[in-house]
């Protein structure tokens, strides 16, 4: 009776041993696990993945069995990126030279300019509409040997007396404005991009619309002069999700006084705004003018922001590269002194000075790139913002969660966390410890396939 009783004994062990071992397909084990929501690391785990998500992140993983393991040794495993602002146009061919239709190695080539360099999600806000059908093809079909892209169809403007920049799409009338976003909706497109070139009644129209059907709505708002609409009046509307730091002085600078003085401002230090890189430098004159004169005006208008709750896309490598060399890029502006740079420099200072103010005061930033080499900028903008008073960590969070939040996916991707996509980097060197570590090799997971080693 004693010797069956130990039989039983044996064979039941064996048998719930078997049983609590669970199959999946890839361990990633001795992992320093970076929480985005509160900054901490956990060390010393394993994540779990199982058909391209997270299953678990625990501290021992002797009960599960993987088709393959990846031992971290250590280092420090993130979230992988997510480009809030990108236009294909930039990889494909610029506004004059873009293809009518993309072809089978688009998708490749696209990916090859983010996926390297950690960025796992883009959301695009414009390109031509001949574009949709194929990039509607791949958001219903995604693959992890590939970038997952959102579109919002092409940015909304109004009528004008020219052509329209290639990607925008025009809104004759209110009518319009309804009927296409209309349109947009029921081909699966669920983000929506107003420019500040479209004027009202199209614009409340194409926002209420957009708005009623659970759509995100995305502004790029406040151009130069008065004419344009600005920030506080779509607040008013509701809209909370805006593009482009830079362009936050537009939206101070509400009397034909101050821009008559900083026209004058900017011609006596740069000379005439006759290019691109003239006018990226204007904005950031703005900036200036704004401390010099307008300073209680913005930090009221960013006390605004953040009362209701909005978020902004970056596009700060994009100014940064006009004057200074970044570790993949040279200066733009091949024309500026000395002196001029010098003020450039001063000029972009000032701006990352209020851009940390809105950080603090609760204003999400989200890495928008909106320039060629996307993938690349989104690193170098990260440098740039610890560079100028923001923690690693914080900087980590506006790289993934701030980001996932803003395209509405959230719950998808953006942090590690069980149930979510296994889309993440493993660092040979923390940027913890040094912040030049942002360009070190990564080991790149998306959808739980090793892509990049």
């Amino acid at each position: 009776m004693k010797n069956r009783l130990i039989v039983f004994i044996f064979f039941t062990t064996i048998f719930f041993s078997c049983k609590q071992t669970i199959d999946c397909d890839l361990i990633i084990t001795n992992a320093n696990v970076l929480n985005v929501e509160t900054g901490s690391i956990l060390e010393n785990k394993s994540i779990i993945i199982n058909k391209g998500k997270i299953e678990n992140i625990i501290s021992n993983s002797k009960n599960y069995k993987s088709t393959q393991n990846i031992d971290a040794k250590g280092n420090l495993v993130t979230p992988s990126f997510i480009d809030t602002h990108i236009h294909p146009t930039d990889v494909f061919g610029d506004r004059d030279k873009a293809p009518k239709r993309l072809d089978k190695n688009a998708r490749k080539k696209l990916s090859d300019a983010y996926l390297p360099y950690g960025t796992t999600t883009t959301l695009m806000l414009g390109q031509p509409e001949n574009w949709l059908d194929t990039i509607l093809s791949w958001q219903k079909e995604p693959n992890y040997q590939y970038t997952d892209h959102y579109t919002s169809g092409g940015a909304m403007i109004s009528k004008e007396n020219r052509e329209p920049y290639i990607g925008h799409c025009v809104l004759e009338n209110s009518q319009k404005a309804k009927d296409k976003v209309i349109e947009y909706h029921n081909l699966g497109i669920r983000h929506i991009k107003l420019y500040y070139r479209l004027n009202n009644p199209e614009f409340e129209i194409a926002y209420k619309t957009a708005d009623s059907l659970n759509m995100n709505v995305y502004g790029h708002i406040g151009g130069f002069g008065l004419e344009h609409l600005k920030i506080e009046e779509t607040l008013k509307l509701g809209l909370t999700k805006y593009e482009h730091l830079g362009i936050i002085p537009n939206n101070i600078l509400t009397n034909q006084n101050d821009w008559d003085k900083l026209d004058k401002q900017f011609a006596e230090h740069f000379g005439e705004m006759d290019s691109e890189s003239r006018v990226l430098e204007y904005l950031l004159e703005q900036f200036r003018y704004i401390d010099e004169y307008k300073k209680n005006e913005l930090n009221s208008f960013i006390n605004l922001l953040a009362e209701n709750n909005v978020s902004f896309s970056t596009t700060i490598h994009y100014l940064y590269q006009q004057f200074e060399s970044t570790y993949f890029s040279e200066p733009s502006d091949k024309n500026l002194t000395i002196k001029q740079k010098k003020r450039c420099l001063e000029n972009f200072e000032i701006m990352m000075k209020y851009v940390k103010q809105m950080h603090n005061s609760g204003i999400q930033i989200r890495l928008g790139s909106d320039m060629p080499n996307g993938g690349k900028a989104n690193i170098s903008e990260l440098i740039l913002m610890y560079k100028y008073g923001f923690p690693v960590a914080d900087v980590m969070k506006i790289a993934s969660l701030n980001g996932a939040n803003a395209i509405g996916i959230e719950n998808e991707v953006g942090s590690l966390k069980k149930g979510k996509k296994a889309n993440l980097i493993i660092w040979r060197e923390s940027p913890f410890d040094n912040i030049e570590n942002f360009t070190s090799e990564k080991t790149i997971i998306k959808d739980g396939k090793v892509i990049l080693k």
